[in-house]
């Protein structure tokens, strides 16, 4: 579309504009990063031969306090407004959540709209669906901002001719800012969190970020994009970052690792293995350097390629910036690339998977201990590679943590070895396992 004048993005004042492409958007979402989004347009016009006109902002109260000065006429509380306003191409949905998401953005689809979307949450519930209305409708659908850990790899994941081979990431800028700061800080996990709340790197309900959905939800997505549909989140192996204490990051350390929550894909054959959880990392290697909010990504495609990036986690500029990529993809008329599945894989029991392990155990400090528990653990095919056997500040008194980490062993094995282990009157509590990888750069 071009056109001699148009209006200011936000505005309305009318501006010359020659020979421009002009993209007319509806926005549904004015938190945080829907304020973003229009301070980049802002900054953006004038800039190159792209025209953004923003239209109409879709929200649930039109009296709320805003993160920027807009204009009351541009405000509705009805998405019909949107939906079926011809003048607007681009919908841009910042809102979150499951429903009315959904409806509104296959309702989009459905009248011939462009989508553009930073809801992994949704996509990894229904992506296979929104995919397959975006193709039989001829639009783009944007989903960058869906994991701004990895948004620039997203067309090379898509479009590749080689499969991938492994994909390991760091996607949750709240969990990698909360283990960072128990290294930093000497803290344990629940202070740090509440910190993590006051600054605003951490919901009020931070449940999804810790318990290592929000992960999950990336990883499907990911996963959809490069495999041509979006494996179920049931068929992943989830675990988060509660049970982490600052103990564990110190002797990580002394063994000389860090821990980060990953996200963990590999492809083998016809079979998958796909799992997020806390894991030790080698020091000063790849993903293991990242501090603070920083989010990151590494993948192996099957001829040995190797490709990764890194950005912020968190904020409404990282998350903006992605969204306004596929907006200038919108203007320059770029078609929705989406790969069709060739066969669906297997996903591997996360019983069968075999790597090396870190084990805390709380054990009375008496004569015989690591001989009684690695004693299961060598009846249970499990080698040890190294052990820690702290003595100081035993708390509760008479207990001391007892590390160990192992060769690689499988996943049952340690699990059943775990279970006799806890019962043995000489062990206190429930016994940690941290899962060890290597990362690929």
């Amino acid at each position: 579309m071009t056109g001699k004048d148009s209006y200011d993005t936000i505005s309305g004042k009318k501006d010359l504009v020659m020979k421009d492409k002009v993209v007319h958007l509806g926005l549904f979402g004015l938190g945080t990063v829907g304020g973003g989004i229009i301070e980049l347009l802002s900054r953006k016009k004038g800039k190159d031969h792209h025209k953004f006109v923003l239209e109409k902002i879709a929200v649930k109260h039109l009296d709320k306090k805003r993160p920027v000065p807009v204009p009351l006429y541009r405000l509705t509380t009805d998405p019909r407004e949107i939906l079926a306003d011809p003048k607007i191409d681009t919908v841009v949905e910042v809102m979150g959540g499951i429903d009315p998401a959904k409806e509104i953005i296959l309702e989009a689809l459905k009248r011939g709209k462009n989508v553009i979307t930073a809801n992994k949450a949704l996509l990894a519930r229904a992506g296979s669906e929104i995919f397959k209305q975006a193709l039989d409708s001829g639009c783009y659908l944007g989903v960058r901002a869906s994991n701004i850990a990895a948004y620039r790899l997203v067309e090379s994941l898509i479009s590749s001719p080689f499969q991938f081979e492994k994909l390991i990431g760091i996607f949750n800028g709240t969990c990698n800012y909360i283990l960072t700061e128990m290294e930093k800080k000497g803290e344990d996990f629940s202070p740090i969190l509440k910190k993590a709340q006051e600054i605003g790197y951490a919901e009020q309900n931070p449940s999804d970020d810790i318990d290592g959905y929000d992960t999950a939800h990336k990883l499907i997505v990911l996963l959809g994009l490069a495999l041509g549909y979006f494996p179920p989140l049931d068929s992943l192996f989830i675990e988060g970052i509660r049970r982490i204490s600052h103990q564990d990051i110190i002797f990580a350390k002394e063994l000389g690792y860090r821990i980060k929550l990953l996200a963990i894909a590999k492809r083998e054959a016809s079979e998958l293995e796909a799992r997020v959880h806390p894991a030790l990392l080698p020091w000063g290697r790849g993903l293991a350097r990242l501090d603070g909010i920083e989010n990151g990504v590494e993948l192996r495609d099957e001829v040995g390629v190797e490709i990764g990036m890194q950005a912020p986690g968190a904020g409404k500029y990282p998350t903006a910036t992605a969204i306004l990529e596929d907006l200038v993809s919108v203007a320059r008329g770029r078609k929705l690339i989406y790969p069709q599945p060739k066969r669906y894989l297997t996903f591997k029991k996360m019983g069968e998977i075999k790597t090396k392990y870190y084990l805390r155990f709380n054990a009375l400090d008496e004569v015989g201990v690591l001989a009684k528990i690695s004693g299961i653990l060598g009846d249970h095919n499990i080698s040890i590679k190294s052990v820690l056997q702290k003595g100081e500040n035993k708390k509760p008194p008479g207990v001391v943590p007892v590390i160990i980490l192992t060769h690689q062993a499988r996943e049952d094995d340690i699990q059943d070895a775990l279970r006799k282990i806890d019962n043995l009157t000489i062990v206190r509590g429930k016994s940690l396992l941290i899962r060890v990888e290597q990362g690929i750069f």
